[in-house]
């Protein structure tokens, strides 16, 4: 959800913690087998996903912590909302949610490494969600519409801070994943 208010970070924060569980309850009963497995050797294993994330969360966290610096030191702009987001944000970031309307290949640089150390992964996902829920927190009282960054990923994209949260609460491909009737291990049940 494109944060249209300021009590949409509470939502927002809520999603993180949410998610953090919800991945927790996927690594949790799995065994290395398990965390490692790919469908095919063009596809990624539930490591390759988390550290996927890791390398586009750690390069969105280092661009919106810049912004959100940058904006507090100018002295704004500030709302509590309602706030208009780009159109093309808007779209980007729905095309981040399942199911996808459109399969896109990832970019080279965004590409993890097979052989991810899957517990190293793990932990570093981990610490990125803290960071995403600080960064949440001191985004309180800015306009998450009005204030821009560039994607650090595609150079002409430019998102609000309000699209770039967005972006970055994502898990569903390791559920697709784990969903597979070839994998090793038992997706929980949704509750």
């Amino acid at each position: 959800m494109i944060p249209t208010t300021a009590s949409d970070i509470d939502a927002q924060l809520a999603e993180v913690e949410r998610q953090n569980a919800e991945l927790e309850s996927y690594l949790e009963p799995l065994d290395g087998p398990a965390v490692i497995w790919r469908p095919d050797p063009t596809r990624w294993s539930v490591a390759g996903h988390v550290e996927h994330l890791n390398i586009v969360n750690a390069a969105y966290l280092g661009a919106i912590e810049e912004t959100i610096a940058a904006a507090r030191r100018s002295g704004g702009p500030e709302s509590d909302g309602p706030y208009r987001h780009p159109f093309i944000a808007r779209r980007f970031a729905r095309m981040m949610e399942p199911p996808p309307s459109m399969r896109v290949k990832t970019a080279r640089r965004m590409v993890p490494d097979p052989a991810v150390d899957a517990a190293a992964s793990f932990e570093k996902f981990a610490e990125h969600q803290r960071r995403l829920a600080s960064l949440l927190e001191s985004s309180r009282g800015l306009d998450l519409g009005k204030i821009r960054f560039g994607s650090p990923f595609l150079a002409l994209l430019r998102l609000s801070l309000g699209t770039g949260f967005e972006v970055l609460l994502h898990i569903w491909l390791i559920r697709e994943l784990m969903s597979n009737d070839a994998f090793p291990g038992m997706l929980p049940e949704s509750e």
